[in-house]
């Protein structure tokens, strides 16, 4: 009988607990968070704006596409650096983004939720709609007070739950893995 090398779950225990308790921190605190996610947004739109002026440079394209490529990574460089030096102003208007957004898909559910009624989950789908029209309705309201708490909210949020279903998924596998050990030392085929 071939023995099986049973698959460790301990990396992904591991990460789930870091993540759900980065998530617990960042729901903490959401506006050091928050801060967080727009440096983050800073360094990339800087790198990105920084390769796209030298790829205008370098282009052997028309001066018109040069020109293109010159405009938007200076664009694109100067709202890095915007976002890098004024933190909380990057908050506001990335809030201001994230309320239109939920409002907008809000509207959207609502309306698609009516396309599929009579069937079965279109008031799952409604009461969806509803909550995020609801929740972008709250960050407008509160606009620009909201660009304080609301992307460190959300993002602690996506954090406890991504790591809460980590833990669920470590804990299936490590399962499924001690059944399928039990069986091949009793002879069994895997089911």
């Amino acid at each position: 009988m071939t023995t099986a090398k049973q698959p460790s779950v301990t990396w992904l225990y591991l990460i789930g607990f870091l993540t759900v308790a980065m998530g617990v921190v960042a729901l903490a605190s959401p506006l050091i968070a928050g801060a967080a996610v727009i440096f983050l947004v800073g360094a990339v739109m800087l790198v990105v704006g920084i390769t796209q002026v030298i790829g205008g440079i370098h282009a052997d394209d028309t001066m018109s596409h040069k020109l293109m490529a010159l405009i938007l990574g200076v664009v694109t460089t100067a709202g890095g650096l915007a976002a890098l030096f004024h933190p909380l102003l990057g908050l506001e208007v990335l809030t201001l983004f994230l309320a239109a957004y939920f409002v907008a898909e809000g509207i959207w559910k609502v309306i698609a939720s009516f396309n599929f009624r009579p069937a079965q989950g279109w008031m799952a789908m409604l009461f969806s709609g509803v909550v995020t029209w609801l929740l972008g309705a709250l960050i407008w309201l509160q606009w620009p007070a909201s660009g304080l708490w609301a992307v460190g909210i959300l993002v602690g949020v996506d954090l406890l739950m991504t790591g809460m279903a980590l833990l669920a998924l470590a804990a299936t596998v490590g399962k499924v893995s001690d059944q399928i050990d039990k069986q091949l030392h009793d002879g069994q085929a895997p089911a």
